[in-house]
């Protein structure tokens, strides 16, 4: 049985239709349809059973099928490792969500880079959402994000647990309470990081259990814009609390039943992790632990 044959009737069994096997594989049907007879052929066994047009795994299929899926895992991991030799690693693409990404990369082109001239460094500011899906593409090699719940589709390196807190101007009347409820805020115009931000979602929670709608005036991406719109008292936001540096003349108020991200540093699940990549894992937990960054942890 040839890596070919393997392939192909993985992504039979994975469709459980050719046409659709051949077209992930970038194949004609008819390709597919004759490597999965001669397959039947040289193994003497029916793998399939057809029923009109569908398809259907047979028992012996099944049985084939647990012992290629592991031969093809290890295949597709030597590939990776092969690639990550011939491009030596030092190469390190990571993204952050802008919340982080304000407070972790002046010390990573700063401090890291100094120490470590030798590591190319690609960083990218992105939601989560974003991020995730460029992890599990292997576009990037590591993400920070910003989580409520975790994935078993990646590894997670804890840093922060970090408080979410309503972020408004000098002089809102607000400010001078110690704390503020949901409640209070059903009529504030808001400006907040767009929908694919975790923390956007994890405030329109909190409003939809007290059946109250955000007053939103603008959606940005950008956490300068959302900060600027505050500055300039045309709205108020919600922020990570490590995300609001002295200089930016915000004022954060923790709410009072208050609400928390966790924040880690995450890789795809099974996939090796090359020295220099831990590298800036301990770097980046050790720069959490061990400054005054404004989480509880």
């Amino acid at each position: 049985m040839t890596i070919i044959q393997m392939k192909y009737f993985y992504e039979v069994c994975r469709w459980q239709n050719i046409t659709k096997a051949a077209e992930y594989l970038h194949v004609s049907q008819p390709t597919v349809s004759v490597a999965m007879q001669i397959l039947e052929a040289e193994t003497g066994l029916n793998l399939f059973r057809r029923n009109g047009k569908k398809l259907f795994v047979s028992k012996d299929g099944n049985t084939l099928l647990t012992k290629i899926r592991p031969l093809l895992e290890e295949l597709d991991q030597l590939q990776h490792t092969i690639n990550d030799m011939s491009h030596r690693r030092n190469h390190i693409r990571i993204a952050l969500p802008p919340q982080v990404g304000s407070y972790v990369i002046p010390f990573l082109l700063g401090d890291f880079r100094q120490t470590h001239s030798e590591i190319i460094l690609e960083i990218i500011e992105i939601s989560t959402a974003d991020s995730l899906q460029l992890l599990k593409n292997e576009t990037i090699d590591m993400a920070i994000i910003n989580y409520t719940h975790n994935s078993n589709d990646f590894s997670y390196h804890h840093l922060a647990t970090s408080e979410c807190c309503f972020c408004t101007y000098t002089g809102h009347p607000l400010t001078k309470r110690t704390s503020i409820s949901i409640n209070a805020l059903k009529n504030e115009p808001l400006a907040m990081l767009d929908t694919s931000f975790n923390i956007t979602h994890l405030i329109y929670r909190e409003f939809a259990k007290e059946n109250l709608q955000m007053k939103i005036i603008h959606y940005s991406p950008h956490l300068f814009t959302i900060k600027s719109l505050v500055q300039h008292k045309i709205a108020s936001t919600f922020l990570m609390r490590h995300a609001v540096s002295p200089g930016d003349n915000l004022i954060p108020l923790s709410l009072a039943k208050p609400l928390y991200l966790e924040t880690a540093i995450v890789t795809k699940r099974n996939r090796q992790i090359y020295a220099d990549e831990r590298l800036i894992i301990n770097f980046i937990k050790n720069l959490f632990n061990n400054t005054t960054i404004h989480v509880n942890n």
